[in-house]
């Protein structure tokens, strides 16, 4: 199958198409649940799409770099590379063309972040391109479940462990043993690796997409990133689904709580409360606590077999480099499932999860993965603690290291105001025509 895009260039197979598809209706009673364990595309078998984004990860997935155009492709005459400024080319945000074809992962890496640099010998205009023909697709992304809300979710999956007389909340020596030290090996679509730049821009809203390029274009064109970790600033929510951000996961299990904790660049904790209820008020978001937003937000679940069905609410605003920004709206539902070999013996957990943001996103998306189970915690290392000291500070809009006993300026950001956002709009984007920033809940 072949579309036709402006200038006539021709895409094959998913790097245009995808970013159309709509997922296909499934009817309910071809599944078990109305709300959870619906199949997903292989994510392993998808081809790294952006340059350099294979690196130390299998190889450097570039189409052509130093200033060639891969065989076949008509180059815009503007992209993310050669424009001044990035906000007056919201039209060609849709075109893989724009970002030349690279994941979010291959933007980021041009300028070496991941290894060797590949911005050629005239940058940033000589950025390399990835490949044009590979993507993941859209539909696989989005939720095929038909719940516009995350209340809307778990109340449906806890209705359905009602009526199948589900024990919500099991005493201990009824709980699945599920204690151990597991990790994150198999590749998902959030990595940034196996999927195309335009096809996470089809996924947001305006104000979001236009953060979205924000970003990709300071990795690409100015080479100015501000990763969170760099500064010891927090980590969002969503980057404890990032391969670089995470390492073993240890879970903690009793009849009131599921503890799961983890980290690398910082700590992710995730306390599961069994069959509790969320405060919900009107003007404000669900939650457990005070009405303030939380890292990880706080989540509630209960027990339905095996399958542990969890609702996070009172999440934290904040960025995912080479991802995209969430807001204080931003709602999960999360089923955790075992994973058995031949011999009933627990393998893993299935840990599904559909993202609700009606501020970022266009509709629910959903990520799927497998926590391998590497043993019990006493065949594992104990938990490695994260103590972020910074050596690095933002100067002059720049990520800079910084020696013991060194004085510099130092510009204190708004934390709750887009503090990577203030560094670029101070510093790199000077004569840029910035719209008005139209998010709608605050963040």
């Amino acid at each position: 199958m072949t579309l036709r895009l402006p200038g006539h260039l021709a895409f094959t197979s998913l790097a245009v198409i995808s970013l159309v598809l709509v997922q296909p209706a499934i009817a309910q009673d071809e599944h078990e649940s109305a709300g959870f364990g619906w199949p997903m595309a292989d994510q392993e078998g998808h081809q790294a799409v952006g340059a350099g984004s294979g690196g130390a990860f299998g190889g450097e997935a570039i189409a052509a770099q130093n200033g060639e155009v891969p065989d076949g492709v008509e180059q815009l005459e503007r992209d993310i590379f050669t424009s001044d400024d990035f906000y007056q080319d919201a039209e060609l945000w849709s075109d893989p063309r724009y970002f030349r074809c690279n994941s979010p992962m291959g933007l980021e890496s041009q300028w070496g972040a991941y290894g060797n640099a590949i911005i050629g010998d005239n940058p940033p205009e000589s950025g390399a391109w990835g490949f044009c023909d590979a993507d993941y697709p859209r539909a696989d992304i989005v939720s095929p479940y038909p719940f516009a809300t995350a209340q809307e979710h778990y109340e449906a999956l806890l209705a359905e462990a009602e009526n199948a007389g589900a024990t919500l909340k099991r005493p201990m020596d009824d709980l699945p043993d599920w204690n151990g030290v597991y990790t994150d090996s198999s590749e998902n679509w959030f990595w940034g690796r196996i999927i195309q730049a335009t096809t996470i821009v089809s996924l947001l809203t305006p104000e979001y997409q236009k953060r979205f390029v924000q970003e990709a274009y300071h990795h690409a064109n100015t080479n100015a990133a501000m990763w969170p970790s760099q500064y010891c600033w927090p980590e969002g929510f969503l980057r404890r689904w990032h391969e670089h951000s995470v390492r073993d996961h240890q879970v903690l299990m009793n009849e009131d709580i599921i503890q799961i904790l983890t980290g690398v660049a910082d700590n992710f904790l995730t306390q599961i409360h069994i069959d509790e209820d969320f405060t919900i008020e009107e003007g404000s978001v669900p939650r457990l606590g005070e009405a303030v937003p939380r890292w990880y937000g706080e989540t509630i679940g209960v027990w339905h077999g095996d399958n542990l069905i969890t609702w996070t609410s009172n999440i934290q605003g904040w960025m995912t480099h080479g991802g995209f920004e969430h807001s204080n709206q931003m709602q999960t539902v999360e089923i955790y499932s075992p994973e058995t070999d031949d011999q009933g013996n627990l393998v893993g957990l299935r840990h599904e999860a559909i993202i609700y943001d009606p501020e970022a996103l266009v509709e629910p998306i959903r990520m799927v993965r497998v926590l391998e189970r590497l043993g019990e915690f006493d065949e594992r290392d104990p938990y490695i603690f994260v103590e972020c000291n910074p050596t690095i500070y933002p100067v002059d809009g720049r990520a800079q290291p910084v020696s013991p006993g060194q004085v510099i300026d130092y510009l204190v950001p708004d934390w709750f105001g887009r503090p990577w956002a203030q560094m670029w709009e101070r510093f790199h984007e000077e004569g840029m025509e910035r719209p008005e920033s139209e998010a709608l809940f605050g963040f």
